[in-house]
């Protein structure tokens, strides 16, 4: 039994509309899930309850509070996101929405976009762009323009703003170089000519699927009578992550349910980034009945609270008390280079565990994870024993080595389709195809056999007597056998198909690897899975022919497509070690831990915001007045983030703070973010 305070029990018994206001650790989410209890064991149908959370893996909670509770199976009871549940609305009111909407041919049913498949239609356009000269000075990698063109789309909507009018708050808003405005005026074109796309072929990314929602959907009387009679009660976790839509959402539903139940993290509102809008959602507390304050922290320790004032008082200019901080801070950790940093980090980490801390109860927090920091971290916590997973949201599928051998067969095996990888990738995809085949010798086998002109693979027969001595018979007999693997490839194979058979009738075979190549499954699934999206919807986004499919995904993640569902990489995830996250995925985990390593402490990208030229999250908040965009609104934001930021994990920490720092960049160059000048005081050796 869940013991209960005052305020939680008020809010459980609750029969009206009310908001629940309080910082994190403070029993809002044990308060909704005993509030959803309660309507079930009254008697109250699951079919009529509707609980959304602000992100897929909050999911999980509620469905476990109600498994354990021993109620029994509510297989109707509607646990959601605001985006999926927008995604399921339109689909099933289709005919209601689609002629209004805009859709060209209102009679053929929708077909999801994911944000894979966006990226490669909007790639599509805007390489055609460039080549007549668009987006001419920015200094934007093609793949970062096209994610932004995406974020403008989806922030646009979810801000409850047109294309245009997105676009023109940003060029209305801009008070630097006159070049900004023009690339503006090129992402103006790109996002029309995508959105007129999607109309043309009933395509909904996630753009057009909010917009319909919340412009037609929402306001639809028969939806509304739907809504009416199914949803009774309403349960709302973290509105302060919520969009303008989805808030909008909220206060419309409110009109017909008998019950509201709102949380608002206080300080929270960390998907910003994504249109999130905390000051609109404060607002809904004017439209409750109730308000319940929960001011009793059950995680962070009073230093803990006070560590977070010190950071404030520093950034902000408040005068709020900082006695105690210094006891939060565990230990600091500083090297000199990066490398001393993890290796110093590694074996006080094994320490606590030795001492009894579980591993699950260890995060490592860092604002961004480059691949040479991954190689560092992971290498040291191996060496000394330590289990360990990656949280990741989105990851570059190019940056994983396998997915780029993969390719680069795909691409030998139709040379038709003119895509010539570079030696050093038929080299390195034969390092990863071969067990026990060194780069070295790859190297020298393809120097000696790999022809970019066609593309295509020699017969092993051309090594001269002396290399082939070198390299070996059996290898040389297995890099034959993949050449003939190859050529073998029927034209009208799906690309899917070649993937899925590359690997499990000739990669996973002994011959080419003895041990079980659980990494090269982990890639394959991806691939395939991926390949099976685009063959699916290639006629819905223009493409016409089993060459243009494969040209596309090829094409599409070399130059850097990030995809929301990464590969697990190397051996399964151990789910009870050591947590490794990015700020904001721990934030949005919502995961409480014993002790916290805030990596690379001095690190300015604690206070960094994104540099997106094309699409200003801040300038298209729909509560931001349309207002000149200044350095010092710009410094005020880093400085009210990074508060916001250190205050939410130190309400996320039961234990102390461990602060790891190397003195020199990946760059070599000095660090002394605000981050550690903020925690100056509390520093110790």
């Amino acid at each position: 039994m869940v013991a209960l305070t005052a305020v939680q029990n008020e809010t459980i018994a609750a029969n009206t509309h009310s908001f629940l206001l309080g910082a994190a650790g403070t029993g809002k989410t044990t308060a909704l899930q005993q509030r959803l209890l309660r309507l079930l064991a009254d008697g109250e149908p699951a079919y009529t309850l509707l609980v959304l959370v602000a992100e897929p893996e909050h999911q999980q909670e509620y469905l476990d509070a109600v498994h354990q509770s021993g109620l029994g199976p509510y297989a109707d009871l509607k646990i959601t996101t605001y985006t999926q549940l927008a995604q399921e609305m339109v689909a099933l009111f289709w005919p209601l929405v689609a002629r209004p909407g805009g859709f060209v041919h209102p009679y053929r049913p929708p077909a999801f976009l994911s944000y894979d498949l966006a990226q490669l239609l909007m790639w599509g356009i805007i390489s055609a762009m460039l080549r007549e000269g668009a987006f001419s000075d920015l200094r934007l990698r093609p793949q970062q323009i096209v994610s932004q063109l995406l974020d403008t789309l989806n922030r646009a909507a979810l801000n409850g703003l047109s294309l245009e009018a997105a676009i023109d708050r940003q060029i209305d808003t801009w008070v630097g170089e006159a070049e900004r405005v023009r690339h503006l005026q090129d992402a103006a074109t790109a996002v029309s000519q995508f959105r007129r796309h999607c109309l043309s072929h009933s395509l909904l990314d996630l753009s057009l699927a909010v917009q319909m929602f919340d412009t037609q959907l929402v306001k639809h009387p028969e939806f509304h009578r739907y809504f009416r009679e199914r949803f009774r009660h309403l349960i709302v976790d973290n509105i302060e992550e919520q969009t303008p839509a989805g808030q909008n959402f909220v206060t419309q539903l409110m009109h017909s349910t008998q019950t509201t139940a709102v949380a608002y993290d206080d300080g929270g509102g960390y998907k910003r980034f994504m249109a999130a809008d905390p000051s609109g959602a404060k607002r809904l507390r004017l439209n409750c009945k109730l308000a319940f304050d929960f001011a009793q922290n059950f995680v962070a320790a009073p230093e803990m609270i006070a560590l977070s004032n010190l950071v404030e008082n520093f950034l902000m200019h408040t005068n709020l008390p900082t006695l105690g901080a210094e006891k939060a801070v565990e230990r600091v950790v500083n090297g000199r280079y990066r490398r001393d940093m993890t290796s110093q980090l590694a074996p006080l980490l094994a320490n606590l565990v030795d001492q009894g801390t579980p591993t699950n109860q260890i995060a490592i927090i860092v604002p961004y994870i480059d691949g040479a920091l991954h190689y560092l971290l992971t290498q040291a916590l191996q060496e000394t024993g330590l289990p360990y997973f990656l949280l990741r949201r989105r990851s570059s599928p190019r940056e994983e080595p396998r997915i780029r051998a993969w390719l680069t067969w795909l691409a030998l095996a139709y040379p038709t389709w003119g895509l010539a990888p570079s030696e050093y990738d038929v080299a390195e995809a034969l390092t990863l195809s071969i067990s026990g085949l060194d780069p070295a010798r790859a190297a020298l086998i393809a120097e000696r056999l790999y022809q970019s002109k066609g593309p295509r693979l020699l017969p092993g027969s051309e090594l001269p007597d002396w290399l082939a001595e070198r390299i070996g018979a059996h290898t040389i007999n297995l890099v034959e056998e993949l050449r003939l693997w190859l050529e073998a490839q029927s034209p009208a194979l799906p690309i899917d198909a070649f993937l899925y058979n590359l690997f499990n009738d000739l990669l996973a075979q002994p011959r080419f690897r003895p041990e079980p190549d659980i990494s090269g499954a982990a890639v394959c699934d991806w691939l395939v899975q991926s390949a099976t999206r685009l063959r699916q919807s290639a006629q819905a986004i223009g493409l016409t022919t089993p060459a243009e499919i494969g040209v596309t995904f090829i094409d599409g993640v070399n130059q850097g497509l990030v995809t929301a569902n990464p590969p697990e990489l190397g051996d399964p995830p151990d789910p009870n070690g050591i947590m490794i996250s990015t700020i904001y995925g721990y934030l949005l985990a919502g995961q409480r831990v014993t002790y916290q390593v805030w990596l690379e402490t001095a690190a300015t990208g604690w206070w960094d915001i994104p540099k997106q030229p094309l699409s200003n999250a801040f300038v298209l908040a729909q509560s931001r007045q349309p207002i000149l965009w200044s350095t010092e609104e710009e410094f005020a934001i880093r400085n009210e983030l990074l508060s916001n930021i250190i205050r939410g994990l130190t309400n996320r920490c039961t234990g102390r703070i461990i602060l790891a720092n190397s003195d020199l960049d990946r760059r070599g160059l000095r660090q002394e973010g605000p981050l550690w000048r903020a925690l100056q005081p509390a520093r110790k050796a």
